[in-house]
This record gives structure tokens, C-alpha cells and sequence, in this order.
């Protein structure tokens, strides 16, 4: 598409003249000096190849027929860019019409059910797109426009995106009920790292979970790998190994029915956050704003 040689602010100022009839009312009613604006006017007709107007001394300006043909032209798209900043402002400013929300998929279990449960309930108007997806489609989403906001940890946020955090996790190590330290209520990673630790496979888990190690000069001992949330758990929960997680749910009880001991980590470790994404520059509409708020009350007090 060829690009388009005229501003709006050129029509404007093209529409203003018209209407006025002259140059100096014409700047009066646009609030610049009478040169800016025959400045303006004159590069419309320099990139339109056509004069646009017949300037009189003494007498004010008068359309030619090329300007008078266009001036109707002009003045539907003037109309138009008016609706086009009407419907942004309504869509930045109002709590009604398609919200479309992105989210992690191993953050979906704690966070989508509140959002479609109680943030829905509280802005009945809103319509709800919710989206589950990795990190790097989530961004892709993002910014090709197809979601408004992604819920992220911090890790996977590129460059091309703004952040806005709602909490800090912090992960914890988990071990069979059976197991030598299942009475205690934290550990140092020191500890464990000789035994077999069922690793969560997908990103970012993994390489935070190898960075906290990394962080304290460990290399865990893996023993099994898998993408499967709960199936580390249930590994975990059968004496098969420890394992590192970062979300928390609110049950100690596996799926097959077996149960965990949840241990603090008491290592200086390097902490991460969820949070809202969205294009960088982008506003925060109240949208967002409003979905922020929630899920911050939502997240206080609680470990996701």
C-alpha cells in the first residue's frame, strides 16, 4: 500500500480555510499563526499536485474546482478519523465489549477460574476471550494485536513488551511424607542435591529451576523429566524423587490420592514474578486497569 501524502492535520487545517474563507480566520479557529498554516496548506498541494485554492489579497481565498471536489472528500475522512477517536476512547474508557486475555498455560489453574468466576461477574458487560498458550505465542499474540493482555512471569517478557507485576513467587521444594526430612519445614537445596529430583520440563519452570541451582554452585541430580505439572507431584508423592515448583496448589494431594510435604527453601535464591503484559507504548486502558486490580486482591496473602 502506497503511503498516503497528506496528514490529518493538513485537512483540517484545508477544511478550517474553506469554512473561513480566509487565512487569518482560519488560523484564529486552529489556534496557529496564519504561516504555519498557508505552510501546511501549501505542502497538501505540493504532495496532491493540485491547487487547492485561489488566494485573493485583500479578499481572502476562494476554492478552485480541483479544491471543491476534494473538499467533500476531505471532509468524510475528517468524519471519519472523528468516529475512529471516538471508538478508542470508548474502548480505552469503558468496562464493556471484547476483552481478550492471554495467560501461561501452567498459570491457567490459578488464575483463569477467578477471572471468568468473579472478574466476570463484576463487569457483566465485558466479553471474555481467554486465551491458553506458551510464553513466546503469548508474545507473538500480543503483538500482532490478537490479545490485549497476557498474564506472564517476568522471564519470558521480550523487549517489545511492557510489564506490570502482581506478585512475587517464590518456589519451594516438595517430598514424599515418607521421606527422611518430611518432618521439617524448610531446607537448604544442599541438602537434596545428591537425590533424584523430578525436573518440570517446561519453560520457564525449567530454566529458573536451573538458575536457582546455578545461583547457588548445585547441579541437581535429575532423575526423571517431564511436562506434566501434576505428574511431578504424583512422581514426588511416591518416593521417586524431590521436586521444585513454583506454583502452589492449595491441596498437599496428588490426583492418585497421595500426599506431600511442602518445604520452604531457606537459600538466598533469585525470586520471579507474575504479571500483565501487553505491547510496549500501549496504554493502560481501564481494562486493564480494572483486571490489575482484581488479580492483585486476588494474588495478596496467596503463592501462585
Amino acid at each position: 500500500m502506497a503511503s498516503i501524502p497528506f496528514t490529518i492535520r493538513q485537512l483540517e487545517y484545508f477544511n478550517a480555510i474553506a469554512s473561513e474563507g480566509s487565512l487569518a480566520a482560519a488560523a484564529q479557529r486552529c489556534l496557529v499563526s496564519a504561516s504555519a498554516l498557508a505552510l501546511a496548506v501549501d505542502e497538501l498541494e505540493q504532495h496532491l499536485r493540485l491547487q487547492l485554492f485561489v488566494r485573493r489579497k485583500g479578499k481572502g481565498v476562494v476554492l478552485t474546482p480541483a479544491g471543491a471536489r476534494l473538499l467533500s472528500h476531505a471532509r468524510r475522512v475528517l468524519q471519519g478519523a472523528e468516529s475512529l477517536a471516538e471508538s478508542a476512547w470508548q474502548a480505552s474508557s469503558s468496562l464493556s465489549g471484547r476483552f481478550a486475555i492471554g495467560c501461561f498455560s501452567t498459570l491457567t489453574p490459578f488464575l483463569l477460574p477467578g477471572i471468568m468466576e468473579v472478574f466476570q461477574r463484576q463487569h457483566p458487560e465485558l466479553e471474555l476471550d481467554l486465551t491458553e498458550a506458551t510464553a513466546p505465542e503469548l508474545a507473538e499474540m500480543l503483538l500482532q494485536g490478537r490479545i490485549d493482555v497476557a498474564l506472564l512471569y517476568d522471564t519470558d517478557v521480550p523487549p517489545q513488551l511492557a510489564f506490570d507485576p502482581l506478585a512475587e513467587v517464590r518456589p519451594y521444594v516438595m517430598v514424599s511424607a515418607a521421606h527422611p526430612l518430611g518432618g521439617r519445614k524448610s531446607i537448604h537445596l544442599g541438602e537434596l542435591v545428591s537425590e533424584p529430583m523430578i525436573l518440570l520440563d517446561v519453560h520457564p519452570s525449567r530454566p529458573n529451576t536451573e538458575h536457582i541451582f546455578n545461583a547457588l554452585k548445585l547441579k541437581p541430580l535429575i532423575g526423571h523429566t517431564t511436562t506434566n505439572f501434576e505428574l511431578v507431584r504424583c512422581l514426588v508423592a511416591r518416593g521417586l524423587g524431590y521436586g521444585v515448583l513454583f506454583q502452589r496448589p492449595l491441596t498437599p494431594m496428588t490426583y492418585d490420592g497421595k500426599p506431600l510435604v511442602v518445604l520452604e527453601i531457606d537459600d538466598r535464591i533469585p525470586l520471579t514474578s507474575v504479571g500483565l503484559a501487553r505491547p510496549a507504548g500501549a496504554p493502560v486502558t481501564v481494562r486493564h486497569r480494572a483486571l490489575m486490580d482484581y488479580l492483585t486482591r486476588a494474588t495478596a496473602g496467596a503463592s501462585t
